[in-house]
């Protein structure tokens, strides 16, 4: 079943693309899974300590802790939702791995060029049709598509998203699913692939990156409007899932948006 709306939105909506021009990046994981591809050259990373190497991309599993190195040029890096169609598919051509090698999945070779050479002078809603066409290459599935997902979870999912800069109780959430609270966390774990308390941390850091590239408020700001507690605990948190600080993101990476 697809999904009518604008390509950027969807894409937005089940994932966070971003062009890193960072040469490494310290060891992290993330709360979802992560699609890495080179724009022109090979790239490596470690998971656990071991070295994967001379590689056109690579997929890592949702906290799977790893560091990236990328010397040569930019990597094009997509966030991916474990709800989401492409979540889903992913999982699928994961199994139990942590780490999966373009080469041991597609043929590299057939790979049309990632983004076009200008990509930098492009606007983000002309670079989304590309990051579509890599996802439908690796996964079969496209941005629109509609993920089968327990309608419970579904609930939370949309309250979440519409409830960001406030608390979210636990009163809030079972009242959603008429379970208990520790029903309710199992279903969702189990619904979304990730962890309640960490699916909420996660959208409110996504919401507060994107709304400081859109509007250009600072970061101390936002953060907290997302009810981080302070400047520290989003910086802490934000290093935890990219490997960079914000600051260092903001200057090396571009969000597509």
């Amino acid at each position: 079943m697809k999904e009518p709306g604008n390509l950027s939105d969807s894409v937005w909506q089940v994932s966070l693309p971003y062009i890193s021009h960072s040469k490494t990046v310290v060891a992290h994981r993330h709360y979802c899974y992560k699609v890495a591809v080179s724009l022109d050259h090979q790239i490596e990373c470690a998971v656990h300590g071991c070295v994967h190497a001379a590689m056109k991309g690579f997929v890592v599993n949702s906290n799977a802790a790893h560091q990236c190195s990328s010397p040569d040029g930019p990597v094009l890096n997509n966030l991916i939702e474990p709800r989401s169609p492409w979540g889903q598919k992913i999982r699928e051509i994961m199994g139990e791995k942590e780490f999966v090698r373009f080469e041991e999945i597609l043929d590299v070779s057939r790979l049309d060029p990632i983004l076009p050479k200008n990509h930098q002078a492009l606007d983000s809603s002309e670079l989304i049709p590309h990051i579509n066409t890599l996802m439908a290459s690796i996964t079969g599935a496209g941005a629109r598509e509609t993920a089968l997902v327990d309608p419970r979870a579904s609930r939370i999912v949309a309250f979440i998203a519409e409830n960001l800069t406030r608390d979210i109780t636990q009163r809030d959430i079972v009242d959603l699913t008429c379970l208990s609270f520790s029903r309710t966390r199992h279903l969702f774990a189990e619904a979304v692939g990730i962890p309640l308390s960490r699916y909420i941390l996660w959208q409110r850091l996504r919401a507060t990156l994107k709304t400081v590239i859109e509007t250009g408020e600072p970061v101390s700001k936002v953060c907290r409007d997302y009810r981080f507690t302070d400047i520290s605990h989003f910086h802490k948190t934000f290093k935890g899932i990219f490997g960079l600080n914000p600051s260092t993101f903001l200057l090396e990476c571009r969000l597509i948006l």
